[in-house]
């Protein structure tokens, strides 16, 4: 049985919504000695399988295969060897599209680095063996629990972080002003020329 069903239509719906409405959230992973480790999403950035910045644009792998999974399943992929990623995946199955987690907000005082992706996932101790995870499933380690912004802050948009290609999408949301907000800077990265 799944749990807290106000979040299906969010994660049910467009990715990109989605991201947006993740802010505010809390994501925990109770731990084997029964402690849980939690931090409020304050960054996201949405991937649609039809955009070249999604994993699954080039179609369905292995690697993506839990994208195309119902609404509300943890994707966690490995990048350059060495970070895991968490994602949130959104919308209708078979139809591959995910939330980044860029940053979390940790409970003050836990010493936490939760400021970006990779980071996040080593604080939470998150990796490919949580993938596939449902995040709205009561009985799962890996659990989201709805939440929202508070009244004073402000949700911004912008182009997502660390791509070699031009991205004109503002599909990266995050608190303004928060210190957990990842430090990356969104827009084109340029590629070196050869030497000849």
């Amino acid at each position: 049985m799944r749990s807290h069903p106000e979040l299906g239509p969010l994660l049910s719906g467009d990715v990109v919504q989605a991201a947006r409405g993740l802010l505010g959230c809390t994501l925990t992973h109770r731990q084997p000695d029964g402690s849980v480790l939690s931090g409020r999403i304050v960054e996201t950035e949405a991937y649609h399988q039809r955009e070249p910045g999604c994993h699954a644009f080039k179609g369905r792998t292995e690697r993506n295969e839990t994208m195309f999974g119902r609404a509300g399943l943890l994707y966690v992929y490995l990048i350059y060897g060495m970070y895991h990623c968490a994602n949130i995946v959104c919308g209708s199955q078979d139809v591959a599209a995910a939330v980044l987690v860029r940053a979390l907000e940790p409970p003050a005082g836990s010493g936490l680095r939760t400021q970006g992706p990779g980071l996040l996932c080593k604080a939470m101790g998150l990796n490919r063996s949580h993938d596939g995870l449902d995040l709205l499933n009561p009985a799962s380690s890996v659990r989201l629990v709805r939440g929202q912004p508070g009244a004073d802050e402000r949700i911004v948009s912008s182009r997502r972080i660390g791509f070699s290609f031009e991205d004109d999408l503002d599909w990266r949301f995050f608190l303004d002003g928060n210190p957990h907000v990842s430090k990356g800077k969104p827009g084109q990265v340029v590629k070196r020329k050869r030497r000849k």
